[in-house]
């Protein structure tokens, strides 16, 4: 779980509620260890072994994603609230794994204000506003994939392909390696699938919202590489941003009355300017990391997390 890097949003959201601060601690991925004002965040090098910095990361959260989520969620019926909602302003279909449905296709018919969504199993609900995110499927944990990750800087050499060529290289990287990272990656099983692909991101562009009807929120609207966690969780952060103001534009539909397609464009246009800045940025850092004279000279190894955490 990403951490928030100071914007008021993030706090509101996260922290906000005194019922939610006070129990924060009960979500932490290793509970009995609770927070400490020395905790660090080490860099090693994986080749050597050596300790190359602890940065500084005091009473830094690190929490367990489904305890969070309970969390947040004490106290809220959400089919109660979609009812409520249903009934005072518009129908939203939200696009959620929950239900174990995969989108194929959504129609936005012309002589309609309507928006329907079609699954792969056949079935379609019709509503007037189609919200679309990327997440995992959160109730089945037995379909979750943990992984191990090697990454390294190459412009011009091909992608290793089929399984047998990608597995070799694996062996190859995870041979030079210092214990205990030489054997926790060469300890793989033999029957394991391991890929092969170069980063990817998709700088945020405006996108078609069909009149009002679809839209984009999360990694659906700012996909970006990960960054090594030394950049303070942007993924998570916009996506809080996200939720946050597009409650604020339907608010401003439902409540005030403005035009559904007024509310999403002032939503949309902040949404894409900071998620294309987010993007480009995330791009930039996974290059950075790659290479320590440049890591070295980042803000976060400069003046460390928590006075950076200060001066935003």
């Amino acid at each position: 779980m990403g951490q928030s890097d100071g914007k008021d949003d993030c706090h509101v959201l996260v922290i906000g509620a005194d019922h939610i601060s006070s129990k924060l601690t009960s979500a932490l991925s290793d509970p009995f260890r609770g927070l400490s004002e020395h905790d660090v965040f080490p860099m090693f090098n994986a080749q050597t072994g050596e300790l190359l910095m602890e940065m500084p990361t005091p009473n830094a959260l690190r929490l367990n994603r489904s305890r969070f989520r309970a969390l947040i969620a004490e106290g809220l019926d959400i089919q109660v609230f979609i009812l409520v909602f249903l009934a005072t302003c518009l129908q939203l279909i939200f696009s959620y794994p929950k239900y174990s449905k995969r989108l194929s296709s959504i129609a936005c018919p012309d002589d309609s204000s309507s928006v329907t969504a079609r699954f792969e199993d056949g079935t379609a609900v019709t509503g007037n506003l189609l919200i679309v995110h990327d997440v995992p499927d959160a109730s089945k944990p037995e379909t979750w994939k943990w992984m191990y990750s090697l990454t390294w800087p190459d412009k011009d050499s091909p992608t290793p392909a089929g399984p047998e060529a990608i597995r070799q290289n694996w062996l190859s990287r995870a041979e030079k390696l210092a214990e205990p990272y030489r054997s926790a990656y060469l300890a793989i099983a033999p029957t394991a699938k391991i890929w092969c692909d170069r980063l990817a991101q998709w700088p945020t562009e405006r996108w078609d919202n069909r009149n009002g009807r679809v839209t984009l929120v999360g990694d659906a609207a700012h996909p970006m590489t990960y960054r090594k966690n030394v950049d303070r969780g942007q993924g998570l952060n916009n996506g809080i941003l996200d939720a946050a103001y597009i409650c604020r534009a339907l608010n401003t539909h439902c409540q005030d009355g403005k035009p559904i397609t007024e509310a999403l464009a002032v939503y949309e246009k902040e949404v894409q300017e900071r998620g294309r800045a987010a993007v480009v940025e995330s791009g930039r850092n996974s290059v950075m990391v790659h290479d320590w004279e440049q890591l070295k000279q980042s803000p976060v190894f400069t003046i460390g997390l928590k006075a950076l955490q200060k001066a935003s």
